[in-house]
């Protein structure tokens, strides 16, 4: 079992480094003239997904592996660490979701709007991203709560657990799972009215094609949206429904462990050609979509830029 709790999370986590890393690299060379706003926000979620799937290989794993416990470990190191880990990081790429989707929103419903293209839009809500993923480190040490890492459990909690613990956990699980509710609140939204909106132009088999393709633009927001929530929920509830090790150590450390690279699989495989990747741009004039006879700006960004 010690074996386990070394090696999956070491592997999973090493899979999730290589994978985000790809991604990280492949956006950095997009040509800076087909860089876009919507390039800056995947960049931004695959380098949080790097640094959560980093934090295995360089951190959890090595203490776990060498038997350390909390006071072989550096106090205000393993404080530092863990909240830009295991806090920051933890709420940055959520944050970073529901960008990407109020960009979506704007797109669709505003085609012929200029402010999801303005540098300015977008940088604001990645310094605003940054800002609010910091608050959760901040606000508690008013209360002089800390989170630092535990080599002995492999997960991230709070110092003092009986005085913080269970407000934190409740916050932690309350504030992700919203989080994921809004951001797939808008992305439902979006698909509603990719759904709802009349094609002429195009024959019944492109219809069903682009359909299609919307479905699995959902999709694949639904699961982004939706995994952090899950691991948040195995965590604090499922993991303690039965006191098996195995059963534990599935819903906590293999569950945390597998959520980024999980998250930086689903944008390789839905997003193989990298060149088109958050470039908001067309490939081919078969990629546009009329509706009620005008070609629409909204479903070229939709259909191409989704992440």
């Amino acid at each position: 079992m010690v074996f386990l709790n070394i090696l999956i999370p070491l592997l999973l986590g090493s899979i999730g480094v290589i994978l985000n890393l790809i991604l990280i690299v492949k956006f950095m060379k997009i040509k800076k003239s087909a860089v876009t706003n919507f390039t800056k926000l995947c960049l931004c979620k695959a380098i949080s997904n790097f640094v959560m799937s980093a934090s295995f290989p360089f951190w959890i794993v090595p203490f776990s592996m060498l038997e350390f416990k909390i006071q072989n470990i550096p106090r205000t190191l393993n404080v530092i660490v863990s909240e830009f880990v295991g806090i920051f990081t933890y709420y940055f790429g959520p944050f970073i979701l529901i960008c990407m989707s109020i960009n979506r929103f704007i797109a669709i419903y505003f085609p012929f709007s200029t402010i999801s293209k303005k540098p300015f839009f977008t940088n604001f809500g990645i310094f605003i991203s940054i800002l609010l993923a910091s608050s959760p480190v901040f606000v508690p040490k008013i209360f002089s709560c800390y989170i630092i890492y535990d080599p002995e459990t492999t997960i991230f909690s709070s110092e003092n657990y009986d005085r913080c613990g269970e407000a934190m956990n409740q916050f932690f699980v309350i504030s992700i799972v919203t989080l994921a509710l809004i951001s797939n609140l808008i992305n439902l939204v979006i698909f509603a009215k990719l759904m709802k909106d009349k094609m002429s132009g195009v024959s019944e088999a492109q219809k069903s094609k682009r359909r299609k393709k919307w479905q699995t633009m959902y999709i694949q927001s639904v699961i982004q949206d939706f995994l952090q929530a899950v691991d948040i929920i195995n965590l604090y509830y499922t993991s303690g429904l039965f006191d098996d090790p195995l059963w534990v150590f599935v819903f906590t450390s293999v569950s945390f462990s597998s959520v980024y690279m999980l998250d930086g699989a689903t944008m390789v495989y839905f997003h193989s050609n990298f060149k088109l990747v958050c470039s908001c741009k067309i490939a081919s004039t078969k990629n546009v979509v009329m509706v009620s006879g005008k070609e629409s700006s909204a479903f070229k960004l939709a259909t191409n830029s989704k992440i």
